[in-house]
């Protein structure tokens, strides 16, 4: 699919591009555990687009081989309240093309393979892009620390 000029492709179509991609979510978010392992990373990336749950990664490429950004819907990201199953997460843009609308390209991309796959609601949690996602139809639902972090989680009926 093509969005704001940008090839946003599923990863489970690009997988020789994971180790790239775990090296990029693991530069961006190393302080926290989730992310401290490129390794680990790449092996939920494989996990995720290869279960039979309604789970996948997204790529944006800026060309054939660059790679602009991902995001993914998760199931279980927080596992705590079980009606909130499917969560936008993994939400990034490389440094250079911040900026551009790579980021909201990727959210609504998910958003419309979420809906096609059958998932009634997403769910996200973030410390600072309130803003962007309320603009992008998100609901507030709860504060909360997450990771050592204060953040918003947001609901998006779909």
């Amino acid at each position: 699919m093509v969005i704001n000029g940008l090839e946003i492709c599923s990863l489970a179509e690009n997988t020789e591009h994971i180790p790239a991609i775990s090296q990029l979510l693991n530069e961006e978010w190393s302080s926290f555990a989730h992310w401290a392992e490129p390794a680990r990373i790449g092996e939920r990336l494989r996990t995720r687009i290869s279960n039979d749950t309604r789970e996948f990664t997204l790529v944006a490429f800026a060309d054939k081989q660059t790679i602009a950004g991902t995001a993914s819907v998760i199931r279980y990201e927080l596992d705590d309240h079980p009606g909130r199953e499917y969560w936008l997460g993994e939400v990034f843009t490389c440094a250079g093309m911040r900026g551009k609308g790579i980021g909201s390209a990727l959210v609504k991309a998910c958003i419309q393979k979420a809906k096609a796959a059958g998932i009634d609601a997403l769910w996200l949690y973030t410390p600072d892009q309130q803003a962007l996602y309320a603009r992008l139809g998100w609901q507030e639902a709860e504060q909360r620390e997450q990771a050592g972090e204060q953040v918003t989680v947001m609901k998006l009926p779909l």
